[in-house]
This record gives C-alpha cells, structure tokens and sequence, in this order.
C-alpha cells in the first residue's frame, strides 16, 4: 500500500523544516467500518480534544515495497489529542495547532511473532504540526514528524531505539457537522480516521506476524485522502471549530 498523502498547509510547512530522510512507512490502519470512530469537543476558537476510546480498527504491518505483511489485524484505537486556537488562511483553510497527543492500537487477541507475544500494536506520542480543514468541508488531514517536530513509537514486535527520523500521517473524513465557524457555545464533530506510520529504522520485521485464530481480520482495504494545499499572503485568527 502506498503512503497517505497529507495536504494541506499545516502538511506543507512541516515538510518545508523537515529534512529529507529515508523513511520507510511501516504500518498503517482504516476504520473497521463507516461509523464515526473520532470526536472532537472544542471551544469558539478551536481549541478543544480529538478523542477515540476502544474503537475497532483494522491495523497491518508493512513490507518495505508497501505490502501488507502477513495479514491485518484487528485492533482497538485509543486516540486523546489537544488542539490550540486555530488561525485562519485565506479566509477558507484553519489550521489547529496540536500541542500533544498520544495514539495506541492494541490487538484485540494476543498475537505471537518471532518468539514474542503481545497485544501492543504500536504507542504512538506526538506534538507539534497542524490540523488542517477547509471551512465548509467534511475532511481534514494532520501530519508531524521528526525533526522537527515529535513523534515517537513503541511496539511489541519493533524496536525503534536506532530511528532518528519518524513520522505519522492521519486523515479525517466524513466529518460531520462540517468544518465552519463558530458563533457562540461549545462544538462537538464526528469523523472516521485512517492513517500510517514511518520511520527510518526499526528492527523485528513484522513479516510473518500472525494473530490468534480467533482474531483474524479482514484484508485491508485502502484508504485515501482528497486534501488541497491553500495559498494565501494573508492571515487572520478567528474563531473557528469543527462545527
């Protein structure tokens, strides 16, 4: 499978103070269905929380050529994100700041690979980068990495500790309310996430990773994201939420 594509500004930025790497997308994850798996709860300027608590979701390793290794593998999403005041571009593309979050997936059936069990899928922790949605719209797209930025992985069947470049990319659809301004009172938005992850160096190759008869998953379906990149030479905060 091929590696989302983040759009968008936020995304743009991030990749202008990035330098090149050779990162490699390890794994990556789509919704077990078309339910809303992702909420967002935010104020009048677009500060708020991105949420999910033990959604199902369908979780693959990765060969280095985009391949699912082994089989998907179904597993629950936990997902707690915060979200600054957002700024406006061009009167149409806000841009949330993300302070912090923390993503896990973890199997829902013990899965044994090289000697090893666990359920720990993968521990995702990261800041910096930007929310990204156009105002009106029903999608939005966030990307971060490191440098320059903060993401950090941990799993129990790769080993991270010789990576010095990592990345993750995630994509909102189906939001609902759409993505719009605020005029007065808390707003509260539904969405369905999907997702993959990078890296420049791991060691355990997931090839052959197997899960427990009883938790066999579907084959992945692939996901995608339509995202656009805004221009602008003028900037104005304002208040804006999902909603």
């Amino acid at each position: 499978m091929s590696k989302l594509a983040v759009f968008g500004v936020g995304a743009a930025l991030l990749l202008a103070a990035a330098p090149a790497s050779a990162i490699t997308t390890f794994a990556d994850f789509s919704p077990a269905s078309n339910a809303p798996n992702i909420v967002y709860v935010g104020a009048d300027d677009g500060s708020g929380t991105l949420s999910s608590i033990d959604q199902l979701v369908h979780f693959a390793f990765l060969n280095p050529d985009g391949s699912v290794s082994g089989t998907t593998i179904d597993a629950m999403m936990n997902l707690t994100a915060t979200t600054g005041a957002a700024t406006v571009v061009g009167g149409s593309l806000a841009l949330l700041p993300i302070s912090d979050g923390t993503l896990t997936f973890t199997a829902t059936a013990p899965v044994t690979w090289g000697g090893h069990t666990g359920t720990n899928l993968l521990t995702v922790d990261f800041s910096g980068g930007f929310l990204s949605a156009i105002l009106g719209g029903s999608t939005a797209s966030y990307g971060s990495s490191t440098p320059p930025f903060t993401v950090n992985f941990t799993s129990d069947f790769l080993d991270f500790s010789s990576s010095t470049a990592r990345d993750l990319a995630l994509a909102i659809d189906a939001i609902n309310p759409s993505v719009g301004f605020a005029f007065g009172g808390s707003r509260l938005n539904l969405g369905t996430m999907s997702g993959n992850f990078g890296a420049d160096a791991t060691s355990g190759n997931p090839q052959g990773v197997v899960p427990e008869p009883a938790s066999w998953a579907l084959m992945f379906a692939g996901f995608g994201l339509v995202g656009s990149v805004l221009r602008s030479q003028r900037r104005r905060t304002a208040e804006v939420t999902f909603g």
